[in-house]
């Protein structure tokens, strides 16, 4: 089987002390991928917290009214550590958003239980070219080849969908239907699988990357925050790993250090380690980066 680390949200506010704290005793073994946000609005180092503490409670007046937007590549340092780990193989990026900030006039009510005002592709607007620019703009600016998106909050619309295939990108997630999705021999093939797996394996998701005509998905991932206990993701990777899948961690590096809301005496960082050695006792388990995992 195979297996991944999805990091969401690295940004201008990023520094490089918080990646290497992380990933530092990670990076050695294989490159986690940072899915970046390009230019993100408002303080994103204070907003993320308070957040956080507040919930559904923030106060998204002021929250809205801070809109500015911050280059990545405004912060030097990050960028400089960026391109040397990824020169190096240490870490992997992806693109995640350009604002991380949902801008239609109508939020998306019916993802009402979800932090829909960050769910910036949950759109209709044709954002196909701005994607396309934000990842070459990133791609210039790292030396690299983004080949993987991830969407922020988790939530794409159908045409946000749409927009982020014709920007030419593999996908990690999104909560589309597998029966919305594209409808030539290889979509029909596709659906056939996932129908016919589900249908066996009503306890488990399809565990595997897909193949498009075009492009690569991989449906499901499994999230490490700091209310995830470490038996739930022991029992999921065993799962994906009963038929030989593909295992994909979705974590935000800006969580490592909080306390489990279940066991204030041990961190986020603490989980992931003890998961990590957890499922190193299995030697067919080829630990890799995203966008690799869906190259294939």
């Amino acid at each position: 089987m195979r297996f991944a680390i999805r990091d969401d949200d690295t940004n201008f506010f990023t520094t490089p002390a918080e990646l290497e704290l992380c990933y530092g005793d990670i990076w050695h073994e294989f490159a986690p991928t940072l899915c970046l946000i390009s230019k993100v609005k408002g303080n994103w180092d204070k907003w993320v917290h308070q957040i956080y503490k507040d919930k559904q409670n923030t106060d998204w007046a002021t929250w809205q009214a801070d809109n500015t937007p911050h280059p990545i590549e405004k912060n030097v340092e990050l960028v400089a550590f960026l391109k040397k780990k990824i020169a190096d193989r240490k870490l992997d990026i992806g693109y995640h958003a350009k604002y991380h900030r949902n801008e239609d006039d109508a939020l998306p009510t019916e993802m009402s239980n979800n932090y829909v005002r960050g769910a910036e592709y949950f759109t209709n607007r044709n954002v196909t070219d701005e994607i396309k620019t934000e990842v070459a703009h990133l791609n210039n600016q790292f030396d690299c080849t983004i080949s993987v998106f991830t969407p922020p909050q988790n939530l794409l619309s159908l045409n946000g969908y749409h927009c982020v295939l014709n920007a030419g990108l593999n996908i990690c997630g999104g909560g589309i239907s597998f029966y919305k999705k594209e409808k030539n021999i290889t979509g029909l093939i596709n659906i056939g699988k996932q129908l016919a797996f589900k249908l066996i394996n009503r306890e488990a998701d399809y565990p595997k990357v897909l193949k498009y005509s075009n492009h690569t998905e991989i449906a499901y991932h499994y999230p490490l925050q700091p209310s995830t206990r470490l038996d739930n993701l022991i029992h999921d990777f065993e799962m994906v790993r009963k038929y030989n899948g593909d295992f994909v961690l979705s974590t935000h590096y800006v969580e490592f250090n909080y306390p489990m809301v279940y066991d204030e005496k041990i961190t986020m960082k603490e989980v992931l380690m003890n998961f990590l050695d957890y499922i190193s006792k299995y030697k067919d388990v080829q630990k890799m980066s995203l966008s690799q995992m869906l190259k294939s």
